[in-house]
């Protein structure tokens, strides 16, 4: 499958098909370049989040597995 890209063509890789073909299935009128652009700002986000160090810094709120049954006080 290819499409048009400014002034040049490329070839969808399989992932950007595959995931094109996922989101189709929820919203078939969804449009490549906006799926495209959320793909890419994922990755970017990941890639952010990547370079974050929290080794040194405390859990601001303790964790439990178990959720409390009935509304906490």
């Amino acid at each position: 499958m290819t499409n048009e890209f400014g002034s040049g063509t490329f070839a969808l890789t399989d992932d950007m098909a595959d995931v094109l073909t996922r989101v189709r299935q929820v919203d078939p009128t969804a449009e490549e370049a906006a799926v495209r652009g959320y793909v890419r700002e994922i990755s970017e986000a990941s890639a952010l989040l990547d370079t974050v160090d929290l080794t040194d810094a405390p859990l601001q709120v303790s964790f439990s597995p178990s959720w409390p049954k009935g509304p906490v006080a």
